[in-house]
């Protein structure tokens, strides 16, 4: 029929080809209400002409292709899996509702109508598309296991956009500023007293005791109440005095601790507390990950193909008249909202 199209058995309405796909960004504006937009501002064969494209591989490959590798799927199992396609229909169906929508039924059923679905064509949907997954699936063990040379292959190829990290170092210290320590004569020297202060604190932390409560103890840092803790931050972002210590930091492990170091009149006892080397992550660190994005490929790749496979078969029917029957629905329903005149010339 001219307003609809018959696969498999099944019938693909306007509507059908309107409704939202799943994966779309909830946030931004559907394919129907982005259509009824532009038909507001272009003539309606300059409209057939940009939209048109977009109908077809939405029909195309979002409809026909998850129909079809639906059926396969279905004469794969049978029956038997009705239920427990069922079952988890309605488990996405809740967690829609409950993690989207923080259990607000009304605000869900809002959230589907606008998308042009209800709860019964969203299950469907859910159903339709973990059938078509199947296949994909299938097809995928099929195919030789990923070999650590793929992994490798693949690691190169990515690492420059997914691995790269920066450097990071936090450093948490005790800060002997000469100028505040106290002295038990006026005679004494401040310098001395504030490096004797310092050695002594080392000697206790060598000793077992706790560099965090010293810190508090101690330090004349602003920081003292954190026990000393400076915020993470690039090695190369660290300011005067702070600047000799993150280099000095540059040849030690995290948790090793340094001091006392003298500069700028103060006297700093560090303990390196996180550092991270700027570089790539390494390979034996996200190997799973990188594993995990070959098989996406794959399974990009296996539904491509299934995907061309379907839509030659398709092409033998065109459905160039329905795709512009639904195109002139939209025009003129648009128009009509606008006030505009609906006529197609």
């Amino acid at each position: 029929q001219p307003d609809e199209i018959r696969i498999g058995g099944e019938i693909i309405t306007c509507e059908d080809v309107m409704m939202s796909t799943l994966d779309e960004d909830v946030n931004g504006p559907t394919l129907k209400e982005r259509l009824e937009q532009r038909a507001k501002e272009v003539p309606f064969e300059q409209f057939l002409e940009e939209t048109r494209p977009v109908i077809r591989q939405r029909l195309n490959r979002n409809i026909i292709t998850r129909i079809v590798l639906a059926k396969r799927a279905k004469r794969q199992l049978g029956d038997k899996s009705d239920e427990a396609l069922d079952k988890m229909a309605e488990k996405e169906l809740r967690r829609f509702i409950f993690e989207e929508h923080a259990g607000n039924g009304a605000e869900a059923d809002a959230a589907l109508q606008r998308r042009g679905m209800n709860r019964t064509t969203f299950k469907e949907r859910r159903k339709r598309d973990m059938l078509a997954q199947y296949v994909v699936d299938s097809k995928l063990r099929r195919t030789r296991p990923v070999t650590y040379s793929e992994i490798v292959a693949k690691y190169d190829a990515v690492k420059d956009t997914e691995y790269l990290q920066e450097g990071i170092l936090q450093l948490r210290l005790i800060d002997i500023d000469v100028a505040r320590v106290p002295l038990d004569d006026v005679n004494d020297d401040p310098g001395l007293k504030a490096k004797q202060t310092a050695e002594d604190l080392r000697k206790r932390i060598d000793a077992g005791e706790d560099f965090a409560e010293l810190a508090t103890q101690y330090s004349n840092d602003p920081r003292s109440a954190q026990g000393g803790l400076l915020s993470p931050r690039a090695p190369d972002a660290y300011a005067a005095p702070y600047d000799v210590l993150a280099q000095k930091a540059r040849e030690m492990k995290r948790g090793d601790v340094a001091g006392p170091i003298e500069t700028a009149g103060h006297w700093f006892l560090m303990k390196v507390e996180l550092k991270q080397d700027e570089g790539y992550k390494p390979l034996e660190e996200v190997q799973g990950q990188v594993q995990e994005e070959i098989q996406r490929d794959r399974r990009r790749a296996a539904l491509e193909e299934l995907e061309a496979e379907i839509t030659r078969q398709a092409a033998i029917t065109d459905t160039t008249q329905f795709i512009d029957l639904c195109l002139e629905k939209i025009y003129k329903q648009a128009r009509s909202a606008a006030g505009e005149a609906s006529g197609t010339e």
